[in-house]
C-alpha cells in the first residue's frame, strides 16, 4: 500500500538532491559553462517541484516569481542576467540540504534519552525549567535546527508545568537567538555569501546579542512567579543510570562543541567559502562520528531518511528560497535598490541608528503580516550597500541576522511558529504574534543601541 506513495516522494528528493550537487559542483569549478548547467537546472527543479505544493508558500512564490519575471522582461535582462538570477539564492538551498545530516549523530546516540533522564530531576523548577529548556533549544538548535522544537517539546512532557505560554517561549525565543551567530542556518549562508564578512568576524557579537535575548526572554516570563514552594523530584532509577546518562550528555555537549569549532577551525585554516565548508562538513562529520562509533546502520537508516522523506517535507521552503533569490536579482535590475539608499539617507541624513531602526522593523513587519524573512533579507542585502548609508558590513550583518530571528517569532509563515502550534494544538495567530509581539518589540529596540555600544 505505502510503495505508490512513497515513490513520488522518493523521487522528489533524488530530483531536489541534484541542486546540493549542483552547488558543490559549481565552488569546485566555477566556470562559465558549469553556471549555466546549474541554472538551467535549478530553473528545471523550480518548475517541476512548484506546481507539487500548496498552501500561502506557494501563493507567494508564486507572485514573486511572476513579478520577477515581468521586472526582468521590463528591463530588458540579457540571458546571462536570467541565469545569474537563477543562482542566487542556490547556497541557501545547499545549507538546507546538507545541515540536517549533522543531527543523525545525535539521533543515533542516545543523547535525548539520556537528556530527559537527566534532566527530569529538575523539570517543576519553573527558573530550571525556563531557562535550561531555553539554553537547550539554542544549543541543540545550532545542530538539528527546527529538529530541536520536537525534541525539547518533548523533553518538557517530564515537567508538571504545563503552562502553554512559557513552554512556547522559552522553546521558541531559545531556538530562533541561535539564528543570530550559528554557522549552519540558511541565514547565515545569506549574510556570509552575499557581504565580505567571515563569520568569525562577527561571532562573539552576534553570541552576545543572543545572550541579550535569552536575558529579556526570561524577565519577558518571570517563571519565578509560577509555583512557588513547588518541590522538585527526586532522582528516579539506578544511580548507575543516572551517572551513564550524565556521561552521555556530556558526550553530546562535546560533540556539538566539535562541530562549531571544527568550522572555525576550517573557515581559518582554508580560502573556501563558508558554505562549502559546512556543507563538506555536514556530509563527512557524521559518517565519520558514526563509523567510529560502530552506528554504521543506523547511519544508513537515518542518511535515506532524510534524503527520501526529510528533503520533499522542506520542498515548499526549498521553492520559496530560489525564487526570492530571483526576485531580489530581478529588484536590483530595476534599479530601484539605488533610490531606496537615497530615500533612507535623505530620511534619516547621517542618523545610522535611525537607519537601522528601519530595516530591521521592515523584516519583522512583513513577517507579521505573514512574508517569510527570507524574502526581505533576501531583497536587502543583495541589493543594498551599507557603506552607502554609513554602516559597516559587521554591523549590516548582524543586523539582518538578529532581524531574522527576532520576526520568526512572530510569523506565521516560519516552521517554527507552524510547528509548536502543531505541537500544543494552539492557534497560530496565538502561538505567533499574541504570544511574541511586545517581547520582539523589546528586541528590536535593543539591537541597534546594541551593535552601536559595542562599536562594530
Amino acid at each position: 500500500m505505502q510503495t505508490p506513495i512513497q515513490k513520488p516522494i522518493g523521487t522528489q528528493g533524488m530530483i531536489i538532491c541534484l541542486l546540493a550537487i549542483g552547488y558543490v559542483t559549481l565552488e569546485l569549478f566555477p566556470v562559465g559553462s558549469v553556471k549555466a548547467i546549474v541554472s538551467i537546472m535549478i530553473i528545471t527543479v523550480v518548475i517541476w517541484i512548484l506546481p507539487r505544493i500548496r498552501g500561502s508558500l506557494m501563493i507567494i512564490s508564486l507572485i514573486l516569481l511572476i513579478i520577477g519575471i515581468i521586472f526582468m522582461i521590463s528591463y530588458g535582462a540579457t540571458v546571462r542576467e536570467w541565469l545569474d538570477a537563477a543562482r542566487i539564492n542556490l547556497t541557501l538551498v545547499a545549507i538546507f540540504l546538507f545541515t540536517p545530516l549533522l543531527g543523525i549523530p545525535v539521533r543515533t546516540g542516545g543523547y535525548v534519552n539520556a537528556l530527559k533522564l537527566v534532566l527530569s530531576t529538575r523539570m517543576n523548577n519553573p527558573n530550571f525549567f525556563f531557562a535550561g529548556s531555553s539554553l537547550l533549544s539554542h544549543i541543540l538548535g545550532v545542530v538539528l535546527n527546527i529538529g530541536a522544537i520536537s525534541i525539547i517539546h518533548e523533553l518538557s512532557k517530564a515537567s508538571d508545568i504545563k503552562n502553554n505560554k512559557m513552554i512556547a517561549a522559552c522553546i521558541n525565543r531559545g531556538f530562533i537567538s541561535t539564528i543570530f551567530w550559528a554557522p549552519y542556518f540558511s541565514a547565515m549562508a545569506l549574510i556570509t555569501s552575499s557581504l565580505p564578512v567571515k563569520w568569525g568576524d562577527i561571532l562573539f557579537y552576534s553570541l552576545g546579542l543572543s545572550g541579550i535575548a535569552l536575558i529579556v526572554s526570561y524577565l519577558f516570563e518571570r517563571p519565578y512567579r509560577l509555583e512557588k514552594g513547588t518541590k522538585l523530584k527526586q532522582a528516579e532509577g539506578d544511580t548507575n543510570e543516572l551517572k551513564k546518562a550524565k556521561r552521555k550528555v556530556a558526550e553530546l555537549f562535546f560533540l556539538l562543541l566539535l562541530m562549531i569549532v571544527g568550522v572555525l577551525f576550517m573557515e581559518k585554516l582554508t580560502e573556501s567559502s563558508m558554505t562549502f565548508i559546512i556543507c563538506v562538513f555536514s556530509a563527512l562529520f557524521p559518517l565519520i562520528w558514526c563509523l567510529l562509533k560502530r552506528e554504521w546502520k543506523k547511519y544508513k537508516v537515518e542518511f535515506k531518511q532524510h534524503i527520501f522523506t526529510g528533503i520533499p517535507r522542506m520542498k515548499k521552503e526549498i521553492v520559496l528560497f530560489l525564487i526570492a533569490g530571483f526576485f531580489s536579482g530581478a529588484f536590483v535590475k530595476t534599479g530601484w535598490s539605488s533610490e531606496l539608499v537615497n530615500g533612507l539617507n535623505v530620511v534619516f541624513s547621517s542618523f545610522s541608528i535611525g537607519i537601522a531602526y528601519a530595516i530591521v522593523f521592515l523584516i519583522v513587519l512583513t513577517a507579521v503580516i505573514g512574508l517569510h524573512p527570507i524574502v526581505v533579507v533576501t531583497i536587502i542585502v543583495t541589493s543594498i550597500d551599507p557603506t552607502m548609508l554609513g554602516i559597516s558590513y559587521e554591523f549590516f550583518a548582524i543586523l539582518l541576522l538578529s532581524g531574522w530571528g527576532i520576526s520568526n517569532t512572530v510569523s506565521p509563515a516560519t516552521a517554527v511558529n507552524n510547528l509548536l502550534s502543531g505541537l500544543m494544538k494552539t492557534d497560530l495567530f496565538e502561538v505567533s504574534v499574541r504570544w511574541n509581539l511586545k517581547y520582539s518589540i523589546v528586541m528590536l529596540i535593543i539591537i541597534p543601541c546594541y551593535l552601536k555600544f559595542v562599536g562594530i
